[in-house]
C-alpha cells in the first residue's frame, strides 16, 4: 500500500488514513511524528506574526506622526499682474497632540511642472508650535496658476522624511497701463484737471502741464496713483488770453515713461453788469421823479449797487432822494430803485456804481426827460396827444359866435318890442 501522504481517494479522512498507515506501512511517518512537527512550527509562526505586527504598527505610528504636521498657505495679491511680485505666506504647524518635535527641512513653492521658490533648513517645531515663511515670486504669463506649498519634515528623534502639501491658486492678469485726463472749469477762472489710473499697475512720477498758444503756462507734480484711483490739481487759467488750453500728463509705469493729453475749452461766464431798465419819469413843476429797475445782465453776481443823480448844471438832487442803495443783485435778476431831483435840462445823468468779480465798476447812464409835459406834470405824455385833444374841440360848433348871436337877437328883440309899445 502507498504512503499516507498521497491521501488516496478510497480513505474517508486524514485521521483514518493516518491510523491505517500506522498499522500497514512501516516506512510512512507516524501520526505522532506529524503532531511533533506542528508543535515545532508554532514558535516560528508566532515569531513571524510579531515581526509583521511591529512592522505595520511602526508604519501606523509614522503615519500618525506625519498627520500631526499641517500646512496652510495664502497669496497676496490673489490676482497679480504679469511681472508683479506675489507674496506667499506658508505656515507649518506641529499639532498639540504630537508627542515629538518636528524638524522642517525645506519648503518649496511649485506646480506639477515648475519650481518657483525654495527655502532650506527652516527649523524645528515643538508640539503646538508653528512658523510662517514668506516666499515671493513673479509670473511672466497670464492665466490661472495652481501651486503647492511642499513641506519636507521628520521627527527630531529619527524617522523617515515626510512630504506635506497645501494647494494655492492665483489668477495672473494681463498687464494694462492706462492713465487718462479730464477737465472741469465750471465757468470760473480756475480749471481743475483730474488724472485717473484706468489700468492695473501703479503709476508714478506724474507731471501735468498746461499749454496755451504753444507756450507752457504752468505745471504740477502729483502723487503716485494706484489702479482705479485718481488725483486732481487746479490751474489758474483766468489770465490766459485764449479759451483753448492743452493739458498733458507724463507718468512712469514698470520703468517706462508714458504720456496722455487733453484739450479743454474754457466756458467763461460773462461778468456781472448793472443796466437801468423799465425807466419811468414824472414831473411836478421842476422836480422830476425817476424810477425803474437795476438789472444784472451778466453771468455773475454783483454787490454794493448804488444808484445816484450827481449835482451838475441844471440838476440838483432833491435832498436824500438823490441816491438809492440797491445792494446785491444776483445774475439775471433785478432790483427796483427811485430817484428825485430838480431838473432844468432835457436829460438826467444817473451814476451806477457796483462791485463785480472783486472789481469796482462805475458808469453813467443818461435818461431823456424832454418828453415830459411840464404843465400837467404827467409822465410820458407827448405834444401830439395835446394836439389831438385840440382837434376834438374844433370839430364842434363855435361857442363865441353863437353866444354873440343870441345876445344880438335878444337885444334887437327887446328894442323892437320897446318901439312897438311906444307907438
Amino acid at each position: 500500500m502507498r504512503c499516507a501522504g498521497t491521501f488516496p481517494p478510497t480513505h474517508s479522512s486524514v485521521r483514518d488514513l493516518l491510523v491505517h498507515a500506522d498499522t500497514t506501512c512501516s516506512g510512512c511517518p507516524k501520526a505522532g511524528d506529524i503532531l511533533v512537527r506542528r508543535q515545532q512550527l508554532l514558535p516560528v509562526f508566532l515569531t513571524l506574526l510579531t515581526i509583521v505586527c511591529v512592522t505595520f504598527g511602526g508604519a501606523t505610528v509614522a503615519s500618525a506622526q506625519q498627520s500631526a504636521v499641517s500646512v496652510s498657505v495664502d497669496a497676496s495679491p490673489e490676482d497679480p499682474v504679469v511681472g508683479e511680485t506675489t507674496t506667499f505666506n506658508v505656515t507649518v504647524t506641529n499639532q498639540e497632540g504630537s508627542n515629538s518635535i518636528a524638524d522642517v527641512s525645506s519648503i518649496m513653492l511649485r506646480t506639477n511642472q515648475e519650481h518657483y521658490e525654495r527655502v532650506e533648513d527652516v527649523g524645528s517645531l515643538a508640539p503646538g508650535g508653528s512658523l510662517t515663511v514668506k516666499m515671493t515670486t513673479t509670473f511672466e504669463q497670464a492665466g490661472q496658476k495652481n501651486l503647492k506649498a511642499h513641506v519636507s519634515a521628520k521627527r527630531a528623534s529619527g524617522g523617515n522624511l515626510r512630504a506635506i502639501y497645501s494647494p494655492v491658486t492665483v489668477d495672473v492678469q494681463e498687464l494694462d497701463i492706462n492713465g487718462g485726463l479730464s477737465t472741469a472749469s465750471n465757468g470760473s477762472d480756475e480749471t481743475t484737471v483730474t488724472f485717473t489710473n484706468y489700468g492695473n499697475v501703479e503709476l508714478s512720477n506724474i507731471e501735468i502741464t498746461a499749454t496755451a498758444d504753444d507756450s507752457v503756462r504752468d505745471n504740477r507734480d502729483v502723487f503716485d496713483v494706484d489702479p482705479d484711483e485718481e488725483t486732481s490739481v487746479t490751474f489758474d487759467t483766468g489770465e490766459y488770453d485764449t479759451d483753448i488750453i492743452n493739458f498733458s500728463a507724463t507718468y512712469t509705469a514698470r520703468g517706462e515713461q508714458y504720456e496722455t493729453t487733453r484739450t479743454a475749452t474754457r466756458d467763461q461766464q460773462v461778468t456781472g453788469e448793472i443796466r437801468l431798465t423799465s425807466i419811468d419819469v414824472a414831473a411836478s413843476g421842476s422836480t422830476v421823479s425817476i424810477d425803474g429797475e437795476a438789472a444784472n445782465i451778466g453771468g455773475t453776481d454783483v454787490e454794493s449797487v448804488l444808484i445816484s443823480i450827481p449835482t451838475t448844471d441844471g440838476i440838483t438832487p432833491a435832498g436824500g432822494s438823490g441816491e438809492y442803495f440797491v445792494g446785491s443783485v444776483d445774475a439775471s435778476e433785478f432790483s427796483t430803485f427811485e430817484l428825485t431831483a430838480s431838473v432844468e435840462r432835457d436829460t438826467v445823468p444817473i451814476r451806477v456804481a457796483y462791485i463785480a468779480d472783486n472789481d469796482r465798476v462805475t458808469k453813467t447812464q443818461t435818461v431823456d426827460v424832454s418828453s415830459l409835459n411840464t404843465t400837467t406834470g404827467a409822465a410820458g405824455q407827448t405834444q401830439p396827444e395835446a394836439t389831438s385833444g385840440g382837434e376834438q374841440n374844433q370839430s364842434g360848433l363855435p361857442l363865441l359866435p353863437i353866444i354873440f348871436g343870441v345876445v344880438l337877437v335878444l337885444t334887437l328883440g327887446g328894442l323892437g318890442r320897446y318901439l312897438w309899445n311906444r307907438e
